[in-house]
């Protein structure tokens, strides 16, 4: 999937960018600016096409979409000298991500961009994710929004505002970024992987909540192929506690490292389709052939208060796997054996 930085598309946002490109004709701009919404649907696509505008000065509109363009192809390559952005970097010592951006980064962004403009445009900080602010670096970042430089733009790509301090959100212009709809991402999709069939596109927009990079992130993973063939075992999970415990084992070596973060997102699907079931409102399109009898024969093992009660259990569970260091084997058979209730008593035979 192209990187935001790299990416000359918009699906769905027009009106939040026409709010932002209104600002800057108008001379009415803020200094900061909070993208905020579910992961996936632009946020970071749209920050870099508004740093694109403020970096080429007046061929702003042009340098936007167009990868062409010089100041795109330089935003592209990270290269402009005017451009800073902090997300996480990699700990040298072990390579990995840091878990947030330190408070180092943002001190040397701000050093940066006190410094005199390299070009004829704006001087931008995009941030990716604000969420992934450390409190220091959350402190450091406050104190620049405070005195924001002169002709400096600050771009705050956030999914859960709700961690940020409120002294934070209180200084940036908020722009709300909803879910796409069917018909944008199917179009989003049918530019992002063309090869996929229409129908494919279609079963994705529909399971993707309205976002672009979930959609390519079940495609590249095969989710889908994974999908099917859980639902079936789930259904016959019913019928012997051994068959569930090695349900459970299969779905946990399958989370690619994630923990239980990749099987509670299979089993969400599982519920949130069984219980629009329940209350009489099919799914639109089948996931594959033959879903629609199999989320039937599921759905009759329980009534509707029941599954609010599997959902209960599963929507914390990752995060409690993960925090506790529980086994995840362990914790996925609780949810496994409250969706396919009590395992039937063994028929006594009398001959």
């Amino acid at each position: 999937m192209t990187e935001p930085r790299a990416n000359p598309h918009l699906f769905g946002h027009e009106r939040a960018e026409a709010t932002f490109v209104r600002a800057l004709e108008g001379g009415r701009l803020a200094h900061a600016w909070l993208l905020r919404g579910a992961a996936g649907v632009g946020k970071a696509t749209l920050a870099y096409r508004f740093a694109r505008r403020l970096l080429a000065g007046s061929e702003h509109a042009q340098a936007a979409s167009d990868p062409t363009h010089p100041v795109f192809r330089m935003v592209t390559n990270r290269a402009h000298p005017d451009l800073k952005v902090l997300e996480r970097i990699p700990n040298p010592k072990t390579g990995r991500l840091y878990r947030e951006i330190v408070v180092e980064q943002v001190r040397s962004a701000d050093e940066a961009l006190h410094e005199t403009a390299a070009r004829a445009g704006y001087k931008v900080l995009v941030v990716d994710s604000a969420d992934e602010l450390g409190p220091a670096g959350a402190n450091a970042l406050l104190k620049l929004l405070e005195e924001p430089p002169r002709h400096t733009i600050l771009l705050l790509v956030c999914q859960r505002p709700g961690v940020l301090p409120r002294t934070i959100l209180s200084r940036c212009m908020q722009l709300p970024l909803a879910p796409l709809g069917i018909a944008s991402l199917e179009a989003a999709l049918a530019q992002l992987a063309p090869e996929l069939p229409a129908e494919r596109r279609s079963v994705l927009a529909e399971i993707a909540e309205g976002s672009p990079g979930r959609a390519i992130e079940l495609q590249e993973s095969g989710w889908l192929e994974r999908y099917a063939a859980l639902l079936p075992k789930l259904v016959d999970a019913r019928s012997a506690m051994l068959s569930r415990l090695e349900l459970a084992s299969e779905l946990a070596k399958g989370s690619e490292g994630r923990g239980a973060r990749a099987a509670s997102d299979l089993l969400a699907t599982v519920l949130r389709r069984t219980a629009s079931l329940k209350v009489g409102k099919a799914p639109e399109h089948e996931l594959f052939a033959g879903e629609a009898a199999l989320l039937v024969r599921l759905a009759e093992g329980l009534a509707l208060d029941q599954w609010v009660v599997v959902w209960d259990k599963l929507a914390p569970l990752a995060g409690q796997v993960e925090r506790l260091n529980l086994d995840p084997a362990q914790a996925l058979l609780q949810v496994l054996q409250a969706i396919c209730g009590a395992a039937p008593e063994p028929e006594l035979s009398l001959a």
